[in-house]
């Protein structure tokens, strides 16, 4: 004859279940936006299949504007054409839920961020017939910048993001929407002090 458990006792511990996941996710909390400010120089760029479509140098800022707002402004200089305009900038928002790059213009990128080593990898789909992704490494650094073009660079995407233009034509940062391209920080090791 089997023995049945009683439905209460199946709901109770469905429960402590829920509670135990609740209490895990919570402690897993986003890392705060604090974590990614710095410099960072690029380690490596790469692409699939193998081609000219990367860095052969290049540099990333990340400014902390206010509580819940980074500018990541990128310099950089092309395998294919060095002498070619390379660099962007961009905003990302820390939510309750995580730090969001914002959504214009970045559906073919994702960042990922390793706070143990770091290293912000930024990956990109091309728009080619191949289907091409680029993978790009940036290391944290210290040493000043020094090279000429991606110090002129810099400055014109430092220039672009603070542009009275840009803010009259997207409005500013802090009205953007900043939901579907989540940053993602690498699990760091729960043990550590």
């Amino acid at each position: 004859m089997a023995i049945m458990t009683p439905f209460s006792k199946i709901q109770g511990a469905l429960a402590a279940a829920a509670l135990t996941l609740c209490i895990s996710a919570s402690a897993q909390a986003p890392l705060p936006l604090t974590k990614l400010v710095g410099e960072y120089n690029l380690a490596s760029s790469a692409t699939v299949p193998a081609s000219t479509w990367g860095y052969s140098k290049g540099r990333i800022l990340v400014k902390q504007l206010d509580e819940r707002h980074l500018m990541i402004a990128l310099s950089c200089e092309w395998k294919r054409e060095p002498k070619a305009v390379c660099g962007d900038y961009f905003y990302a928002q820390q939510r309750d839920d995580g730090l969001y790059l914002q959504d214009m213009n970045t559906f073919a990128m994702r960042l990922y961020f390793d706070p143990a080593t770091r290293k912000l990898t930024i990956i990109s789909r091309g728009a080619d017939a191949k289907q091409s992704v680029r993978h790009d490494v940036f290391a944290a650094t210290t040493a000043p910048l020094t090279d000429p073009a991606l110090v002129r660079r810099m400055k014109r995407e430092l220039s672009n993001a603070d542009s009275k233009e840009n803010r009259r034509v997207f409005g500013p940062y802090t009205k953007w929407d900043y939901q579907e391209n989540r940053i993602e920080f690498q699990r760091q090791d729960v043990t550590a002090p």
